[in-house]
This record gives C-alpha cells, structure tokens and sequence, in this order.
C-alpha cells in the first residue's frame, strides 16, 4: 500500500488501532498523572485526525449526559469573559475540567462492545494491581514501607477507587458464574483494604452507599433486609471495637470541636473542611447568580481567608462550582447529574447498574471533595461515565 492510499484511509486505521493508546491511558490514569497527562492529549490528537470532531454533534444529540457535561465546561468558558480572575487562574482552571469535555470525546471509542470490553479489563486490571500494591507496600514487600496509607495515590483517591471496584466485583461475581471465586475473593481484598489498610473516609462511606445500591439494585426484601442487618452489625463492630476506626472517631471529634461557640481543632482534616465550606458560601452570597467568574476563586478566597490556610480546592464541588458559575452554573452541573440518572435506566442492565453506581460514587466525591478538579479521579470519572453511554442503544434513547 503506497501513501497515496493510506491517506484516505487514516481515519479508520487510527479508530482500528485506539485501543493501542485508550487502554494504556486508563491504566495510567491509576498509578501516573504525567503519563496519563501525556495520553490523554494524544487520544485528543487521535480524535482530531480521525475526524470523530465532525460527529461531535450528533453524539451529543444521542447522549444527553455528553450534552451535559460539554454544557458545563462550555460555561466555564463562558465565565471567564466577566470575572476577575487572572489569566493563569482561568487557564488553571479550564485544564482542570477539561475532564468534562473528554466525556463526548471519548464515547467515540467507546462504541463498540469490544472497545467497551478492552477498557473495563483495563479498569478490573489497574484496581487489582493497586489492591495488590496497596498489600505490599503495607508489609514491606514493594517500595517504601508504609503502614499508614499504603498507596499508589492519595487515601481520597484510592479509597474511592477500591470502593467502586468492590461494587464492580459484587456484580461481576452475581452474573459471571465462572469466575465467581475470583471476583469474590477481590470483593472481600477490596473491603479489608478499605476499612483496615487505608483509611479513607470517603472512600468508606462510598462503599456503605454502593452496598445498599446494589441489594436495592439486585437482591429481594428479603435479602435486602439481611444485607442491611449485616452491613449494619460490621459497622457497628468496626467502630465500636477497631482501632482502624480510628479516623472515624477523629472526624466525629474534629466536627464536635469546629461547632463548640469558640470553635476548635480548626487545622484538623475535617476543621480545614469545614472552614473551607464556611468563606465559599461567604463569596456565594457576595454574587450568587453568576458567581466570582471562572478562575475567580482563587483570588477571592485569598480576599477573604484572612488567618485561615489558602486552597484552590474547598473540596466541595458543588461549592466551587457554585462560587466561580453561580446558581446558574450549580444548575448546569445539577442537569449533569441528573441526566445521568435519567439515562441511566434506559441502558442495558448490567451498564444501567454501573452507571447508577458511578454516579452515586459522583456525587458523594463532591459533597466531601472536588472530582473534576482533581487529575486522578476527573479523568477516571470521564472514562467511567463515557464507557456506560458508549453502550446506550440509539432505538432505547427517549428525549
């Protein structure tokens, strides 16, 4: 085949051979943020060059949670014409949530069962290798030793990480009979981890909620209420009697302390929380309606914060969203998530349950942090998000 011929045909070669680029990207985006930085811009190039830009509206004619998502960071753009920021701020900013925009860009890879099939082994792949390096690095037996928090990444990010994976497993070992010995022993590997290796809170409640979606989801009254029971009688074992429970309690007392009349503990986890909460509904009050612009928060905080530490991150998202876009823009981000519920039940069972799943995983990870503002889970959440709609069939879609 001579140039001549191949040109006309590169489109479909780079669509053919994605997956060379998608599954390493995926993969990356659990252990490297440089790496999965890099890939990200080349599926971006391969998408551009293979002329998959051209379908952009029809795709988010078919998928309204694409619709959505680009409708968001649409208006992070638009805001940055009428707020204060500076430039570097904005940019910041639109980098951060370019994550919104990969969501259309990257159902184009997904459409296909295969494709979808290569991407959640890639996904079963990296959470069993960070399950099993978590256990290592625990004992001493890969990198540093680390008895608290043994992992690859943050404790938020990788309790979120292993929590939607056990939720993964309890499907997979509900459905897929031949494997089921392996699911269920990563299942139990991955509730051990969360609550007796690394201690992530969030990622512990996420578990709690993603349990009771899938009894809700999969199981009888009968073993529903059993679940419950059982769910119920753990926790209360677990925090009345292990010393694991301890971030627990220190939450619970941090949070005593903050609402005393003079509050206290105002530097622990949960005060800096709670003092980042409190100054973002000061500047949504200040301009509730469009917000501070985007990039805006930054410098506002600063305005502000007076003795308090500074952060870019109030680890809120619907707060920060809020503060920079306004309620209109806290509207946006809402028809996000709702429209992800909507569409949800009108997928295939076995996606309909994990995009349920996701998004409940979604919206806890922004009462408590900001997803979209974070690399590792932005980017994850993409990939999740984009991988259900890929499997959304055109004569299902009700609008």
């Amino acid at each position: 085949m001579n140039f001549k011929q191949t040109i006309p045909k590169l489109p479909s070669i780079l669509l053919e051979y994605s997956s060379f680029i998608i599954v390493p990207f995926i993969v990356s985006i659990y252990f490297s943020t440089a790496l999965s930085s890099i890939l990200s811009v080349l599926i971006i190039v391969i998408w551009l060059l293979s002329g998959q830009f051209m379908a952009l509206p029809a795709t988010l004619k078919k998928y309204p949670v694409a619709a959505w998502a680009m409708l968001v960071y649409v208006w992070l753009i638009i805001a940055a014409s009428y707020g204060q920021a500076s430039s570097e701020d904005v940019f910041y900013t639109l980098a951060k949530y370019i994550e919104l925009f990969l969501i259309p860009l990257l159902i184009a890879f997904f459409t296909l069962e295969s494709q979808r099939d290569r991407a959640w082994n890639a996904i079963i792949a990296a959470s069993a290798i960070t399950l099993l390096a978590s256990y290592l690095m625990y004992f001493g037996l890969f990198g540093e030793a680390k008895q608290l928090d043994p992992s690859f990444k943050s404790r938020i990010t990788h309790s979120i990480l292993i929590a939607f994976f056990a939720f993964f497993c309890l499907h997979k070992l509900y459905r897929d009979k031949t494997h089921r010995l392996v699911y269920s022993v990563l299942f139990a590997l991955s509730m051990h981890n969360l609550f007796f290796i690394v201690s992530g809170r969030t990622g512990q409640l996420i578990f709690v909620a993603l349990i009771f979606l899938f009894a809700l989801q999969r199981l009888d009254r009968k073993k529903l209420a059993l679940t419950a029971c059982a769910l119920l009688v753990f926790l209360a074992g677990f925090i009345g009697f292990s010393d694991k429970a301890s971030r627990l309690h220190e939450g619970i007392a941090n949070t005593q302390a903050y609402f005393q009349p003079v509050p206290g503990q105002t530097d622990s986890s949960m005060g800096l929380r709670y003092t980042f909460w409190q100054n973002s509904i000061k500047l949504i009050v200040e301009k509730p309606w469009f917000g501070q612009g985007t990039g805006g928060f930054i410098g506002a905080y600063q305005r502000i914060a007076g003795d308090a530490p500074i952060t870019k991150n109030p680890h809120n998202e619907f707060l920060r969203i809020t503060v920079e876009l306004g309620l209109f823009g806290l509207l946006i981000y809402s028809g996000f998530l709702v429209s992800q519920f909507y569409y949800a039940g009108q997928l295939p069972d076995n996606e309909k349950y994990l995009a349920q799943g996701i998004l409940v995983t979604l919206v806890i990870s922004s009462l408590f942090n900001s997803p979209f503002l974070d690399h590792t889970e932005g980017h994850w959440f993409a990939v999740l998000i984009a991988l259900c709609c890929g499997s959304l069939k055109k004569q299902t879609l009700k609008l």
